[in-house]
């Protein structure tokens, strides 16, 4: 069952999605409307203008994986994986310039080495006082990307494109998998190792924001579809957890923001297929 913290956490993630969606929904309708009044302006023909319209949105699905590292502001960060999944709406400007808007579903994170040792305020020696974690950190995430694209026409049926943006990702669950190592009997040396799992919510940032460079390619999968293979990093702009010390030492954390490379497939469909 969902704990009234989760809820909380994705009610204000589905609450912030709609602003951000029709802010920028109305800017695309916009510069829509300027591209429809210039043909208006060449021809007075409706059906015409409409026409234009499917000939400039492309719609699609894609889905892929995640590779995610920690900044390095502390030592002992590393790596691990995720997914991603999400749908987009592509219009284009001009010849070759296009805006691009993404509801995704994403998870980032890495990992990190912790080193405890409360012995050093004077407390007992104890498997729980002094260990060594190694944790693994996914935070799932609703993401959305606002992308400007470029595309290249090297053949009629190969369309390749770079693009840059950025996004905006709200946090509204973490999971931790951890290994804890230490000396389960002090003075005997006798070591051990559990493994578990907990829920981390609390120890990080709810919003972040990336910057985003891509390129991707689409190919003709049918009469109407066409196969996308897609290629981003994500570089955080924002920090994902503040004033971490992997040595738990006041004044010695740094800000950890979490970097992303994503892979994924998908299919779009230009709406002047339907015609």
């Amino acid at each position: 069952m969902l704990s009234p913290i989760k809820i909380k956490f994705i009610a204000q993630a589905i609450l912030k999605l709609p602003v951000l969606f029709l802010l920028t929904t109305t800017l695309i309708f916009f510069l829509t409307n300027i591209a429809l009044a210039q043909e208006s302006e060449k021809n007075d023909n409706p059906i015409k203008f409409q026409d234009s319209l499917k000939n400039r949105l492309e719609v699609g699905i894609a889905a892929g994986l995640s590779l995610n590292h920690f900044s390095k502001g502390q030592p002992q960060t590393g790596s691990n994986t995720g997914y991603t999944a999400g749908i987009s709406v592509n219009y284009k400007l001009v010849k070759g310039i296009s805006l691009q808007l993404e509801v995704n579903s994403l998870q980032q994170g890495g990992s990190m080495i912790r080193f405890k040792d409360d012995t050093r305020f004077d407390l007992p020696e104890s498997f729980e006082t002094k260990n060594v974690k190694n944790s693994s950190y996914k935070l799932n995430s609703i993401e959305i990307p606002f992308l400007i694209n470029y595309t290249f026409k090297i053949k009629p049926l190969w369309k390749p494109s770079i693009y840059v943006g950025g996004s905006y990702a709200y946090t509204y669950n973490i999971n931790e998998s951890y290994q804890k190592t230490g000396n389960l009997l002090p003075g005997e040396d006798i070591i051990a190792t559990v493994t578990a799992s907990q829920n981390a919510t609390n120890l990080f940032n709810a919003s972040r924001f990336n910057l985003i460079a891509g390129a991707n390619l689409k190919l003709p999968l049918t009469s109407r579809l066409l196969l996308l293979i897609d290629m981003r990093y994500l570089n955080g702009l924002s920090s994902a957890r503040d004033k971490y010390s992997y040595m738990e030492k006041v004044g010695f954390g740094t800000n950890i923001r979490t970097n992303s490379f994503l892979t994924k497939l998908g299919i779009i469909m230009p709406l002047s297929s339907l015609k």
